[in-house]
Parts: structure tokens; sequence; C-alpha cells
């Protein structure tokens, strides 16, 4: 009961920052949920099973259909067997760079594609693969961004939008024709509909389906047959292209994955251990050390906070102090995750807490994540928050006992699913705090998962293992970029198992992002060098 209820807290607490609690009010709460409700309850209308109902799929009725367009393009596409429902659409375009504005058109190609539901046994049918492709010209490079999500990044298709789709910044700095494949099992690329079976989904699979469809968009005509191609993405969509280059490692010229972790175990704890670690605070190190250490060891602290939260809002009020408490260090732990992974230091160093510092420093500290609009940000860098930012922040690994009494209920999030298939988990572990908390506590914080729970088995590690060596020996050319700032560079790929052609680029101030702008000269050159060698012109 007690956890049932500190996740029931982090679902209901929205309110966080700046002048902390004070504009929330249990008023505000009340609309947000009713609206909430009735959101799900004009999108959700299919009974799939017994207790299982999905959303309407709305999705291609959103797309304005375009009556200006290339029409080659649309004609090139409807003649590849399998395409379906090509439409062409106005994609709002965020590209890093103003100056680049000019040689993006902002039509984009939006299509289904006739995929096999397993590789392996045709027998299974087909089913239909979301994709959007770009076109900047036939004389330009293409680059396939690998998506490990959904098309939008979100799971939940009846709010998705596509028109504003993020680009990677390759195809800008390349001006590129672009090939966004949405992962199988995400969205509306549902290989077994919307049920809670998972047959097919696995890395194998997905590497199929790029692989289909890369070469059909080659034989096509739409792009280029003769010019170069590239495969990139961020994080989870930056995995996808190692797994990519790992199955089909002479697909494309050069693959680019940024941010991608290797979880060496179904619990790789290296990530959270990372986010206080010299290697990655620097100089800032003992400040943050000190701020945990404190605010977990400090009881008198801990009851003042505490006290402060039930004074300006009445939603802590149904809450223990326990339960409150324990919901404040999961949060604390989380949000400076969430802080490490995408906001430069220079923006929240100073919201550290120090020593003597009052409740408010804390809370402000406690409360602050990635989309917190700290007093250095200017519109334009608060809204190139890419869709990475939101990934996954109340995953389901935090209750998965509670969730797991409901799996029939819901479609969980797929790529939860294939961490405990295959891929494995980051487990918090705050080895600079336990000392404070009891077993009890660590318990309650340190969630331990069971798959089994989820109807699924872990692989026991055999995936990444073969992953490792076959990228050890494989001859593609790869360059893995990791952020040192980033959590996630923890998990880089060893040193002894970079093959012949590929090389690790670590960006002394870098995000869990693809902002190559935000680089300095130096690490762009090292890119663009070896992007130039393999024939790219930029």
């Amino acid at each position: 009961m007690k956890k049932q209820k500190m996740w029931m807290l982090a679902a209901i607490l929205t309110c966080g920052l700046g002048t902390v609690l004070t504009a929330c009010s249990d008023k505000d709460g009340k609309a947000d949920k009713q609206e909430s409700a009735q959101q799900a309850d004009a999108s959700y209308a299919i009974e799939v099973e017994p207790g299982l109902t999905m959303p309407v799929n709305n999705l291609e009725t959103r797309i304005k259909t375009l009556t200006n367009y290339d029409k080659s393009v649309v004609t090139a596409l409807q003649r590849i067997d399998g395409v379906t429902d090509v439409k062409p659409y106005d994609m709002a375009v965020a590209t890093f760079n103003e100056s680049l504005n000019q040689f993006f058109g902002k039509t984009a190609y939006y299509f289904n594609f006739k995929q096999l539901v397993d590789h392996n046994d045709p027998s299974k049918g087909y089913f239909k693969q979301q994709c959007i492709i770009t076109v900047a010209g036939k004389d330009r490079p293409t680059v396939v961004e690998t998506c490990g999500y959904a098309l939008t990044g979100a799971d939940q298709p009846y709010t998705n939008s596509i028109d504003q789709i993020n680009l990677p910044i390759l195809v800008q700095v390349l001006n590129a024709n672009s090939l966004h494949v949405e992962h199988r099992y995400h969205g509306w690329s549902l290989p077994e509909g919307w049920t809670n079976r998972w047959n097919y989904l696995d890395a194998k699979q997905q590497a199929d389906d790029l692989h289909a469809i890369v070469t059909a968009i080659k034989k096509s005509g739409v792009v280029g047959k003769d010019n170069k191609w590239l495969s990139t993405g961020v994080s989870k969509d930056g995995s996808t292209t190692i797994h990519y280059a790992y199955y089909y490692p002479n697909d494309v010229d050069a693959y680019v994955p940024f941010s991608s972790p290797f979880t060496l175990s179904l619990e790789d704890e290296r990530a959270y251990r990372y986010i206080c670690s010299p290697e990655a605070l620097g100089s800032r190190y003992e400040k943050v050390k000190t701020a945990f250490r404190t605010f977990f060891g400090d009881k008198k602290l801990q009851a003042d906070i505490i006290a402060y939260l039930k004074k300006y809002s009445a939603s802590y009020a149904d809450f223990s102090d326990e339960t409150i408490r324990l919901y404040l260090m999961n949060k604390m732990i989380r949000n400076h995750f969430q802080k490490m992974s995408f906001v430069p230091y220079t923006k929240w160093e100073s919201w550290i807490p120090e020593p003597g510092d009052n409740v408010v420093k804390y809370l402000n500290y406690i409360f602050a994540d990635s989309n917190t609009r700290y007093p250095s940000d200017t519109q334009g860098e608060y809204e190139r928050r890419t869709v990475n930012d939101e990934e996954n922040q109340e995953s389901i690994y935090a209750d998965n006992e509670t969730r797991a009494a409901g799996a029939i209920k819901e479609r969980y999030f797929p790529y939860d699913i294939q961490c405990l298939k295959q891929l494995g988990v980051g487990a918090i572990a705050c080895d600079w705090i336990k000392e404070y908390l009891t077993a009890e506590e660590q318990k309650e914080l340190f969630v331990r998962y069971d798959p089994a729970k989820f109807g699924v088995s872990y692989d026991g590690g055999a995936f990444m293992r073969s992953l490792l060596e076959g990228m050890k020996q494989s001859d593609c050319h790869i360059c893995y970029v990791y952020g040192m700032q980033d959590p996630w560079t923890a998990h880089r790929i060893p040193d002894e198992y970079l093959g012949k052609n590929s090389f690790v680029l670590l960006i002394k101030d870098g995000l869990h992002n693809d902002y190559i702008d935000t680089w300095n000269f130096s690490e762009r050159n090292i890119l663009f060098q070896w992007l130039q060698g393999l024939g790219f012109d930029l």
C-alpha cells in the first residue's frame, strides 16, 4: 500500500518550479484531471479483447493533404510494391541553424509500407509500418532516422501529431533527404494489433524492417540511387541504428548513433552511478554530492520541507509524511538524472542547494527537471527541446508490481517490454546516499525488475553479448557519439569492442542529444572530416 500511495502521489503532483507550489491549487488539479478524462473517453473506443481497449486511429485524418507538392515523389512512392496511403503534407521543420532553412521545403510525404509480421516466416502475414520521407533533391544524400519509438516519439497514438516531427541535425548539416521509419509495435506499426503479445518485438525484426524499406526506396528513384546514405538516431533511436548496423553493415555508407547505451544486464546501474561521479560532474562533484547527502541525511530538513508542502499545497494533505518523504527522495534522484541528460550545467548549477539553505532552495532543485524554464533560458532554446526530453519519465519500472496486476487492461510502452526482453534496464543505484537509507527505504526507492510479471522473459544478456562481439568484427563505418555530461555515457561501447572502421567521439559538454551546433570546433571537425572521407559533401 505504501508503494501504491507513493506512485499515486507521483502521478497527481504535477506542479513544479520557480516559486515552487504557490501556483498549485486543488482546483487546478481537478480541472486537469477532468480534461484528461474527457480526452481519454473521446479517444478510446474499441474493445480488442476483454479488459483491453484501444484508441481510434485518427492520425491519418489529422494530416492536411497538400495540393502543391512534387507529384513525381508521390508517383515514385506509389509504384513501390507494398506502399499505400501516400499523403503529402506540410511539416513544421525545426532546424538548429536558421541559415539552413533556405535548403528545406516543408513538404513531407507520409506513407505506409507493407511489412512482414515475422521475417522468418512469411506465412504469418503483414502489417502496415508508418514512414515519412522528405526530399531535398535527387543529388543529395539520404539520412535514415532509425526510430526507436513511434514517429513522434510518443506511444499514445491518439495524441500523436506528425506535422512537428524533428529532423535529425545531420539531415540539416548534409542538406539531405530524410527517411523516418516507425519502430514495430510502436505508434500504429502493430504486427499483432493492439494487444499485450510481443512475439515479434526484437532488434533483428526491426533491422529486417529497415532493410526492406531502405532497399525499396533505393530502387524506387524517389531519391538518387547512387548517392550516399547515412543512418542516425539519438538514445533508443541510436540504439536502433546500432542494431541496424550489426545486422546490415553495408546497407548505408555511415552509421552515427548518438547517446546510445549498451546495457549489459537486466539491471545495469552504471548510468545512475555516473550522475554523481567526478567524470560527469567535474568541479561540481563535491557540491552535488553534499546536496544529496544533506537532504537524505537531515531528518529535520526533510520534516521542514514536508511541512512547507502541506502548508502551501492541498495536494499533499491525504498522504503521510513517510510517503511524501520517499516521493521527494525519488524525485530528487530522477530529476537530477534528467538535468544531467538534457540541461547544461551552466543553467542549473546555481540551483544546487548547500547546507543551511532554506526549504525553497531545496524544493527548487528537487523539482527542477529537463523541462524547467531556467533563468538563462531563451525562448528559442526552450522551444528546441526534443521528444527525447519527455522520454519515459514515469516508466513502468517505477511500479511494476502494481501495474502488472492490470497487464491485460493496458498496452504497456513497447520500449519497456523490449528492455525487459533483451536490452536491459538502467537501474537506480545511488551509492553515495545508501548509507542514509534503511533496508526498507532502499527497497522502495531502488525497484527490482521481474519480466515475468509482464509475460516476457529476459534473455540473460545474450543479445547484448552477441551485439558487442558482432560490432567488434564488423567492417561497417560507424561513429559512436556520447556527451560527457550525459548519464548514458557510462554505458558507451567498451573500447575493446570497436571494429576496425569505428570510433567513439566524446563531447566534452555534450548532452543526450545530437546538437552538433553546441560542440566546439574540434569536435565538429572530427565528425565532419570523417564523413567527408566517406564521400559525403558538407
